[in-house]
C-alpha cells in the first residue's frame, strides 16, 4: 500500500500532538463556538471593534496634529520635538489598548446584567414548552422586557385554559359516547344470550341510541366546520338584515313552543350586518333549541334584536334552572352540560352553545355572553358593524 507524501506529513503531524493537547484544543473550540454564538459575546465584540476603530482614528489625528505643532517650533527645539513624538507615541500605544480592554470589560459586564432577564424569559419558555405553567414574575428592569413578560404570562394563562378545556372535552366526549354505546352493547349482549327477544320496542330503543350517536357525530362535524374561518366562508358572507333573519328563524320554532304550552314572543328591529346567512341561522336555531330544552318554570320565551352602538344585538331570554358561576364560565365550551341527567332525557349533547360561540366570535368577530337573575337567563349575541367585519 502506497502512502502519498502529503498524507504522510499529516499523519506525522497528528502523531506529534499529544492526545491531551488535542482534547483541550477541541474543548477550547467548542467553548469558543458556544461563547461566540451568545448575544452578550457578539454585542461585546461589536462594541469593542467600534471603540478600537474610533480610538485608532482619533489617536492618529491627535498624534499627527501634535507632531505638526512641534515641527513648527524653532530649530533648537528639534531634539526636544523628537523626544516628544517618541513619548506621545509610547503613551498612545499604552492608553489606547488599555481603554479598549476596559471598555470591552465594562460593556460585557453591563450587557450581561441587562440581558439577564432575557435568560429568565428563555428558561420560562422552556418550562412552558415542557408543560409547566408556573407564573413568570415580570421584571421591571426595562419597559420592553416587562411587556414581553406580561405577554408570556398571558400566553401561559391561555395555554393553561386550553389544556383544561381539552382535558374536560376529552373526558366529557368519552362519557357521552360511552352511555349510548354501553346501552346498545347491553341490549345486543342480552339478545345474544337469549335473555330478551327481539321485539319492536327493543328495536326502537336501539334505534334511538344509535341516532343519538349519529346526532353527536354530526354536531361534532358541524363544530369542526365552524372552528376555522376559511376563505370560502368569507366569500359566502353578504349584507343582510339580522333582525329579519332572526324573526324568520324564530317563526320555525313558534309552533314547537306553543305545543308545549310555552308563550313565545319574537320581535326584532331592522339592522344591517355583513354575515354568513347559514351560519347565523344555525346560531339562532341553537339558541332557540337551548331555550326549549332547558325551559323550566313559568314565563315567556322572548326573542329580541336591536341596533346598538357599533353593531347589532340579539337576545334570547327564557326561564330555566339556576346557573352557577361555574356554569356561566364553561357553558359555551364543548360538551359542557349544566345538568347532565336532564340533558340525557332532552337530547342535549353540550355542543350547541359551543357552535354558537364559534360562529359568532370566529366567523363574525362578535361576542356571546349570558346574563342571569337566578332562574331567568338572557343569552346575548353581538354582531359588529359591517365595516368592522370586512
Amino acid at each position: 500500500m502506497r502512502i502519498s507524501r502529503s498524507s504522510g506529513k499529516k499523519l506525522r503531524k497528528r502523531r506529534l500532538l499529544p492526545s491531551g493537547f488535542r482534547r483541550c484544543a477541541e474543548w477550547g473550540i467548542v467553548l469558543f463556538h458556544k461563547r461566540s454564538s451568545s448575544l452578550i459575546f457578539q454585542l461585546t465584540a461589536v462594541h469593542t471593534l467600534i471603540i478600537a476603530v474610533l480610538l485608532s482614528i482619533s489617536s492618529y489625528f491627535i498624534y499627527a496634529t501634535a507632531c505638526s505643532l512641534v515641527d513648527q517650533l524653532p530649530a533648537e527645539g528639534e531634539q526636544s520635538g523628537a523626544v516628544f513624538r517618541e513619548q506621545l507615541a509610547g503613551v498612545l500605544w499604552f492608553v489606547v489598548p488599555a481603554v479598549i480592554v476596559a471598555g470591552a470589560y465594562f460593556h460585557y459586564f453591563f450587557t450581561k446584567k441587562m440581558t439577564r432577564p432575557l435568560k429568565q424569559l428563555g428558561a420560562s419558555l422552556n418550562e412552558l414548552k415542557a408543560g409547566r405553567y408556573d407564573q413568570l414574575e415580570a421584571t421591571a428592569a426595562f419597559y420592553e422586557i416587562e411587556q414581553l413578560s406580561s405577554h408570556i404570562n398571558e400566553l401561559r394563562d391561555r395555554l393553561r385554559e386550553n389544556e383544561e378545556t381539552r382535558a374536560r372535552m376529552m373526558n366529557d366526549m368519552a362519557h357521552e359516547l360511552r352511555t349510548p354505546l354501553s346501552n346498545v352493547s347491553g341490549y345486543l349482549e342480552a339478545m345474544r344470550d337469549g335473555v330478551i327477544s327481539g321485539e319492536p320496542k327493543l328495536y326502537h330503543s336501539l334505534h334511538e341510541e344509535s341516532q343519538r350517536l349519529i346526532d353527536m357525530v354530526e354536531q361534532m362535524q358541524e363544530m369542526s366546520r365552524w372552528n376555522e374561518q376559511t376563505a370560502a366562508l368569507l366569500e359566502e358572507k353578504e349584507q343582510l338584515d339580522p333582525g329579519k333573519l332572526l324573526e324568520e328563524t324564530a317563526e320555525l320554532y313558534r309552533l314547537k313552543f306553543e305545543k308545549r304550552g310555552i308563550h313565545f314572543h319574537a320581535a326584532a328591529a331592522p339592522g344591517t350586518s355583513f354575515v354568513h346567512k347559514k351560519g347565523m341561522q344555525q346560531a339562532f336555531m341553537n339558541l332557540l333549541e337551548n331555550a326549549y330544552q332547558h325551559y323550566e318554570g313559568a314565563g315567556a320565551v322572548e326573542v329580541e334584536g336591536e341596533s346598538v352602538s357599533n353593531g347589532y344585538e340579539i337576545r334570547v331570554t327564557s326561564p330555566g334552572p339556576e346557573l352557577t358561576e361555574e356554569d356561566r364560565k364553561w357553558m359555551f365550551e364543548r360538551f359542557y352540560r349544566a345538568d347532565a341527567s336532564r340533558n340525557r332525557t332532552t337530547g342535549g349533547s353540550g355542543l350547541g352553545l359551543a357552535i354558537v360561540k364559534n360562529i359568532i366570535e370566529k366567523q363574525h368577530a362578535g361576542n356571546v355572553d349570558v346574563l342571569s337573575d337566578g332562574t331567568r337567563h338572557s343569552f346575548r349575541l353581538f354582531l359588529p358593524d359591517s365595516t368592522d367585519q370586512r
